[in-house]
């Protein structure tokens, strides 16, 4: 292909693409425009029915100087439970209520025991067990019985341990044995070849 050749059909190409490119700009004006379209109608829309809703509330204004006696509202209608029903649901579960622990009365109780000369008020509070004043974690139950678990895993992997430390210093100490015994070997042979020399 010739030089010339090349140049026209990279003006086709160019005028090609440029054409559908104006295709495709003229395509997203078009829904530009109609997208503006659905836009203005939407907010006609909604300027309708608030002008309805302020038509409505004004008539419901003059409407309440007039007071109705007979109006009457739907009964509600209770789906989610039974209310000729005092019980529980059925299939639900009730829960006892906790049995709390009264603190107050307690430290009163201690400090009404105790003479006012043996103790002061700060050594009664010293007695009061903060532990058991002060709640739990949510998860303490849980710590407190994967403890044993642990303390057996600590036990095996402690043992796992001196195990392999042993059996490493045993590879050690043999491959040391045969090291010895290999030069030793060689030093016997050195030897005798000088013997026979």
């Amino acid at each position: 292909m010739s030089i010339a050749s090349n140049i026209s059909l990279v003006n086709n190409l160019s005028i090609i693409y440029y054409c559908s490119l104006k295709m495709t700009l003229s395509e997203l004006e078009e829904e530009a425009r109609k997208r503006k379209e659905r836009l203005a109608q939407w907010k006609t829309n909604k300027q309708s029915a608030v002008s309805k809703r302020k038509e409505y509330e004004d008539d419901e204004k003059e409407t309440d100087d007039v007071p109705e006696e007979n109006t009457e509202f739907p009964k509600p209608i209770f789906r989610n439970y039974k209310p000729n029903d005092s019980g529980p649901l059925s299939g639900a579960i009730v829960l006892p209520k906790p049995k709390l622990i009264d603190v107050k009365s307690i430290i009163e109780d201690q400090a009404k025991s105790t003479s006012s000369n043996d103790k002061t008020v700060r050594d009664i509070a010293e007695d009061v067990d903060l532990l058991s004043l002060a709640p739990r974690k949510p998860d303490w139950d849980l710590k407190r019985d994967v403890e044993k678990k642990l303390k057996r895993l600590e036990k095996r992997t402690a043992r796992a341990i001196a195990e392999l430390t042993r059996e490493r210093l045993l590879n050690d100490q043999k491959q040391s044995l045969a090291e010895v015994v290999a030069t030793t070997s060689k030093l016997n042979e050195a030897a005798q070849d000088d013997d026979d020399d």
